[in-house]
């Protein structure tokens, strides 16, 4: 009797199946993925608006081993590219090779000790000491020729910083100062003092004398010189060469011959050439700016990247427009919304990556009576602040079915929206966004609470995405999807989800693209490919956080 229950209970299964598969070739395909297991992102096409075309990239993603070459492309489009370096091991570290002692090659061991000694005990000191605020560095022509060398020389700069103290037998009297002066490193001041009758290097003291740093390093080996017949000896060498230049113009941008601009600098001040790439995420605890963190910590020296918090998709789409941030994460559908709210402006950013897919979650009150999103009309509803992609989801349900007009919303998100609904304040919150943020972790949490519901209006479906003459059916303006439905798999938040048997949740979906700025890219070329690469290295972890479980 038991095999016959068992029998008849697959049969009806695979019926089911049949006419579920049936039905989803007659709503037009947009179920041909029935779980985030068979979900692959699509690969990439071209498109833009008002931009120059460019060539297309290649769409596969390589290996850390893959080839250097990055095809660039143009508009909102583009692919994920190779990475420039040979591979993702060299990359791989968080921590920054400028905040690590060199291996220098110094010719005896006092000199290796003395030098160790330098880098590890003033190193605290190298993060900003009180005798290194005298001057901006941004602002100094130095700073600003070293800036524009950086792209070819910041991946040897401990190799020729090493090279050119080598053979240098460092006086102890250089430990005894600051690290760093203004924007000037101590050690090569140290140098310059050591070298005081080269006159390349007292013509160095000479055109920076007024450089308030400067200043502040002969104030120190003047109280130094009062005790000390070595440095008394040498500053009166310095001067009187520098008084042999009186009356030459001075020169701010002026180096030694065969100095590199980077040399004179203070290490911290190196480390601040990288360029900024400033990248809009959303609020703290959702998935965006956990992906930002990870691409922090994989790209490296040759970008310094800020994450900026917004209210999501429609507001990181405002911030590139605005260059209040050079890149952003966005929900797809928000592309073709902000097109129709902003018809003049034009697509001034290229897509390098399709990280992840979202999902439509809702989540309700055990006690509302809402067992699906149909259930809503009525209904109170939180829909995240405005500028959220949530929020921008929720407008499209409701340009898609009507009846959804009929839902009373709060533009209320986050833990906040959480907690109303498992007081009973609010009868359900909708939250788009990959699998496993904190937010939902949390919500997992609340089983006796709250439960998670399907988002499965098969309307959505029959409804033409048409915001302006951008979008046509279901696609983007380079024909890849928009909205898929897919299952949230079993026991994936499994306090929330119910379900007898199984308990996959049916949800609509929205993939979610990195975009960067065209101009970023064309002014930090170098930077650029060193980001692209973090995009690359970060994928492995971005999957692992936003996997089923």
């Amino acid at each position: 009797m038991l095999k016959s229950l068992i029998a008849g209970l697959f049969t009806t299964i695979l019926v089911v199946g049949v006419a579920y598969d049936a039905d989803a070739r007659r709503f037009g395909g947009s179920f041909k993925f029935s779980s985030a297991r068979s979900y692959k992102a699509p690969a990439f096409k071209s498109f833009s608006r008002k931009t120059t075309p460019r060539p297309k990239a290649t769409a596969s993603r390589p290996t850390s081993q893959a080839a250097a070459s990055r095809p660039r492309s143009g508009g909102f489009g583009g692919a994920t590219r190779a990475s420039s370096t040979s591979g993702a091991a060299s990359r791989a570290s968080a921590s920054s090779r400028f905040a690590r002692a060199p291996t220098n090659n110094f010719r005896s061991t006092r000199q290796q000790n003395a030098y160790r000694n330098y880098q590890s005990q003033q190193q605290s000191k190298f993060q900003g000491s009180t005798r290194s605020t005298g001057s901006t560095s941004s602002s100094s022509p130095l700073y600003q020729r070293a800036s524009q060398n950086s792209g070819r020389t910041r991946n040897d700069y401990w190799q020729r910083r090493d090279g050119f103290y080598g053979g240098w037998n460092t006086p102890n009297y250089v430990y005894m100062g600051a690290p760093r002066y203004g924007m000037f490193d101590g050690l090569f001041l140290g140098y310059m003092l050591g070298h005081a009758f080269t006159p390349h290097y007292s013509a160095f003291a000479y055109h920076h004398q007024n450089d308030p740093g400067m200043k502040e390093w002969m104030a120190e080996m003047e109280s130094q010189a009062t005790e000390n017949a070595e440095i008394r000896a040498q500053l009166d060498v310095l001067k009187a060469e520098m008084a042999k230049l009186e009356g030459t113009p001075i020169d701010p941008t002026f180096l030694p011959a065969g100095v590199d601009p980077d040399m004179v600098l203070a290490p911290d001040v190196v480390r601040s050439l990288a360029p900024t790439f400033k990248l809009c995420t959303a609020r703290t605890e959702g998935n965006y700016h956990r992906f930002g963190e990870i691409i922090k910590q994989q790209v490296g020296d040759g970008v310094l990247i800020e994450l900026v918090t917004t209210n999501g998709s429609m507001q990181n789409l405002e911030y590139m427009q605005s260059g209040k941030c050079d890149g952003a994460y966005v929900q797809r559908n928000a592309f073709g919304v902000y097109a129709e709210r902003n018809p003049t402006s034009g697509y001034n950013f290229e897509r390098v990556a399709t990280p992840a897919v979202e999902f439509a979650h809702m989540i309700c009150n055990r006690d509302s009576d809402i067992d699906d999103v149909g259930d809503l009309p009525g209904k109170t509803l939180l829909v995240d602040v405005i500028g959220s992609g949530t929020e921008l989801t929720w407008s499209d349900f409701v340009y898609m079915d009507d009846s959804y007009a009929n839902v009373h919303t709060e533009n209320v998100g986050g833990t906040s929206a959480l907690n109303r609904v498992a007081n009973g304040e609010s009868d359900c919150m909708l939250f788009v966004a990959s699998l496993n943020t904190q937010l939902l972790q949390r919500a997992n949490t609340l089983g006796d609470d709250v439960k998670l519901v399907p988002v499965n209006d098969w309307d959505f479906n029959d409804m033409e995405y048409g915001h302006g003459k951008l979008f046509q059916g279901h696609k983007d303006p380079s024909g890849e999807d928009v909205y898929v439905f897919l299952d949230i798999p079993d026991d994936q938040y499994a306090n929330i989800q119910d379900g007898f048997i199984f308990s996959e949740v049916e949800t609509l979906t929205v993939p979610v693209d990195m975009v960067t700025s065209l101009g970023w890219r064309e002014e930090n070329a170098q930077a650029y490919e060193s980001l692209l690469g973090a995009v690359l290295d970060a994928q492995p972890a971005i999957d692992d956080l936003t996997r089923e479980h």
